[in-house]
């Protein structure tokens, strides 16, 4: 087979032709340069007893292009951006530290004293479960227990 340079050259048209027929509009040259990985990819992977190469490459270039568009739509759907709206209400944060004191006083009265020292250590705190179990002079599977057994409390109250 050629080289990687002349297969590129005759089929960079190919690439083209996949952007267009995909509908992409936006990151033009990111998808130029997927369906370039992708045809160099096929002509490395490439093995002339199987068939014709254009085909091959064909469909290598829509499918690095699709799955770079799946992965890309689902980094967009975990971007959260925020309003100024939102910033703006969030100047107050003494009032928030009443509200969070508020609402894990209430799940820690659900909770065992064992449950709720790690509770607190946990959330109050900011300790690992390794450090719990110095503090406390335990062993961490106790810890882990304590932890188990609030978080399965918490959860039941919530479906509850």
């Amino acid at each position: 087979m050629n080289t990687f340079e002349e297969v590129y050259t005759q089929f960079e048209p190919m690439i083209f032709h996949m952007i267009r027929k995909l509908n992409i509009r936006q990151d033009h040259d990111i998808y130029v340069q997927e369906g370039m990985l992708s045809l160099w990819r096929a002509w490395e992977k490439f093995d002339s007893t199987q068939g014709e190469f254009a085909p091959y490459a064909y469909q290598c270039i829509r499918g690095g292009m699709l799955t770079y568009m799946r992965k890309d739509n689902r980094y967009k759907e975990k971007e959260i951006v925020r309003s100024e709206a939102y910033w703006d209400m969030r100047t107050d944060g003494e009032l928030d530290k009443h509200l969070e004191q508020d609402t894990l006083q209430e799940f820690a009265e659900l909770l065992t004293s064992t449950q709720q020292k790690w509770f607190w250590l946990t959330f109050q705190e900011q300790l690992t479960v390794v450090e719990i179990a110095e503090q406390e002079g335990v062993s961490l599977s106790a810890v882990k227990k304590w932890r188990k057994g609030a978080l399965g409390r918490i959860r039941m109250r919530e479906l509850a």
